[in-house]
């Protein structure tokens, strides 16, 4: 990981500068089979020296002190042992919130912030800020981007893990975030809502991984992210299939449903969908690789709504 110290007479070796660390650091990821080593060098000692990229890629010529290199090392040696390189960083950026990212909640992909582009896209049509509901509200990072966006005015946030809501509420509190009541849920999920209460949208990011497919994940994920937030039951639809059966209940007139999904599932979803007679404009949007990967229905703006479920 290291360059040829300059050795100065009569004084003991200098380190290391920052770029020779990055080099040694690329050459080690680089043969463990890691897809992408300079940018995940860069990432790995940026965060160990607590600098941003841009900070480190400046100030390559610095030198790296005996604690400062074995910070590096340590780093090094947590994502050669497989875990993520978000959670060794210790945030994740999500659109424009930053978000404290630890094994207590899934870690927020581009395909999401893709679900709250169609959000935002619906959001043009109405003429102020909504109240929503965020199933499986994880780190917080829709619930936050809506309220940071001004998409939503409120947001209730739900959860079947306690970790999750204690890590998406360390998030709130950083990014100072009024607006978002985070709630323990159980697995039927509605019960955690007041008789009676509706939105104007619900969004989730649901369990949508077969548990056949569980063992396939790859290992970063499958031992490093919690399992409640990725398996969906036997055919992945456990969790969608309550979400879309009680969505209808909980909307009010002209509120819409929005859903990520696997790419296998737009079918079954759409089924699911157009079995809620209360639910209309059923729709499958793909994500940027064009691989089916959202679901979303409206309420109709006029009739009542039955009774919650």
């Amino acid at each position: 990981m290291s360059g040829p110290p300059e050795v100065g007479a009569g004084r003991r070796p200098a380190g290391p500068t920052r770029r020779e660390i990055v080099q040694g650091v690329r050459r080690e990821l680089g043969l463990a089979g890691l897809e992408a080593p300079r940018a995940e060098a860069e990432r790995l000692v940026a965060a160990a020296l607590a600098l941003s990229r841009s900070e480190l890629g400046a100030s390559g010529g610095e030198r790296v002190d005996p604690a400062a290199a074995a910070a590096v090392a340590r780093a090094v040696s947590r994502r050669l042992e497989g875990q993520p390189l978000q959670h060794i960083e210790g945030t994740v950026d999500f659109r424009r919130v930053r978000l404290v990212s630890d094994g207590r909640a899934l870690i927020p992909r581009p395909e999401t912030e893709q679900l709250v582009d169609l959000v935002a896209d619906w959001h043009r049509t109405r003429s102020r800020a909504v109240e929503a509901l965020d199933i499986g509200v994880g780190s917080g990072a829709i619930g936050l981007a809506l309220l940071d966006e001004g998409i939503a005015s409120r947001v209730v946030g739900i959860d079947v893990s306690a970790a999750a809501l204690d890590l998406a509420r360390r998030n709130a509190r950083r990014g100072n975030a009024a607006g978002l009541d985070l709630r323990l849920c159980p697995p039927d999920i509605w019960s955690a809502l007041a008789a009676g209460e509706q939105f104007d949208l619900i969004v989730s990011n649901p369990p949508y991984v077969t548990t056949g497919e569980w063992a396939t994940l790859d290992p970063v994920v499958r031992d490093h992210e919690p399992r409640v937030a990725l398996d969906g039951g036997e055919d992945g639809l456990a969790v969608i299939r309550r979400i879309i059966v009680g969505a209808s209940g909980r909307l009010r007139g002209g509120g819409a449903l929005f859903l990520e999904i696997g790419m296998s599932q737009g079918p079954a979803v759409l089924r699911l969908l157009d079995a809620e007679r209360e639910l209309a404009s059923a729709r499958i949007d793909v994500d940027l690789a064009g691989r089916p990967r959202f679901a979303s229905a409206r309420r109709a703006a006029t009739g009542s709504a039955p009774d919650p479920a």
